[in-house]
């Protein structure tokens, strides 16, 4: 069941599970509808933060690495790691982020203990997710925002626990290929043609499966659906050509199939949270950077 109308539209939320009796646990989510500033450095002292990205595409820099997340994945930080979004604003999409301190979920001193090591001891940062896990999460905002009843604090830390499970699952789980040989001719020929203009029924046909069957696909392997993935390509692209070339936004616009340069300015600050001429101005360019 998904969340009522009146909460998926929240920007953001952030949700206190003590104040329904369960221990350690905070749980937050925002709905950016066009990029917002990017998170500065910082670090959580004792806490765990677990990131699910339910849709959109979002970066984060830690340990001098840079992970890029697609709907579906999961992004860990370890208590006291310094992390941020890397310079890059927090991106149009829909995020949980669950912050966890022990003791946890009133479990028993030992169990408590060894669900905390465990968590501390997964071997990735970044991997892909199940949709059980946003089932859980949404069913946990559901639950925050019903009146109270005295089932509250049972409820939620099954709803936790059943998360935390799916976590070190897919954590744990051989990861599987994006890209695979159905799909990566069709992102290939994206990137070659991004000045033309692309149909869903023309990108199934080239990847040999039906137009209902390739949307499914191509969310589940590349994490966003074919539509958004072509623009944030084309804003990628974009990026590449403000701070490389010299060539006027219009030329980019109409260079990388926008139909007018201001259909190419609402999308491009829509995915950066800045126009191409703001853009243009704060970048450095690629060989000054390297001086």
């Amino acid at each position: 069941m998904s969340l009522p109308r009146e909460l998926l539209r929240r920007p953001r939320m952030e949700m206190r599970l003590t104040a329904r009796g369960v221990a350690g646990v905070l749980l937050g989510r925002y709905n950016h509808t066009s990029a917002r500033p990017g998170l500065d450095e910082h670090a959580h002292t004792g806490t765990l933060e677990i990131c699910f990205l339910v849709k959109g595409c979002q970066t984060y820099e830690l340990g001098g690495r840079s992970y890029r997340l697609t709907g579906g994945d999961v992004f860990l930080a370890f208590p006291g790691e310094k992390h941020s979004t890397g310079g890059l604003p927090q991106e149009k999409g829909v995020l949980y982020w669950m912050a966890l301190r022990p003791p946890l979920l009133h479990l028993p001193p030992r169990q408590s203990r060894t669900l905390w090591r465990t968590l501390l001891g997964l071997p990735s940062r970044h991997f892909r997710g199940s949709w059980k896990m946003q089932d859980n999460l949404d069913a946990i905002t559901r639950r925050f925002h019903q009146a109270p009843t005295g089932l509250d604090a049972f409820a939620l830390a099954s709803h936790v626990g059943a998360f935390l499970l799916e976590v070190v699952s897919c954590a744990g789980a051989v990861p599987g290929r994006r890209g695979t040989v159905s799909l990566q001719p069709v992102l290939d020929g994206i990137a070659r043609h991004l000045d033309e203009p692309f149909s869903v029924p023309a990108l199934a046909a080239q990847a040999g499966l039906s137009e209902a069957r390739f949307k499914v696909r191509f969310k589940e392997e590349v994490g966003i659906p074919p539509g958004e993935y072509v623009l944030r390509a084309r804003v990628d692209e974009a990026r590449r050509r403000l701070r490389q070339s010299r060539a006027t936004i219009t030329d980019i616009a109409h260079g990388l199939g926008f139909s007018s340069s201001q259909y190419f300015a609402t999308v491009f600050q829509r995915f950066t949270g800045q126009t191409p001429g703001d853009f243009r101005k704060n970048a450095v360019p690629a060989a000054e950077s390297k001086r």
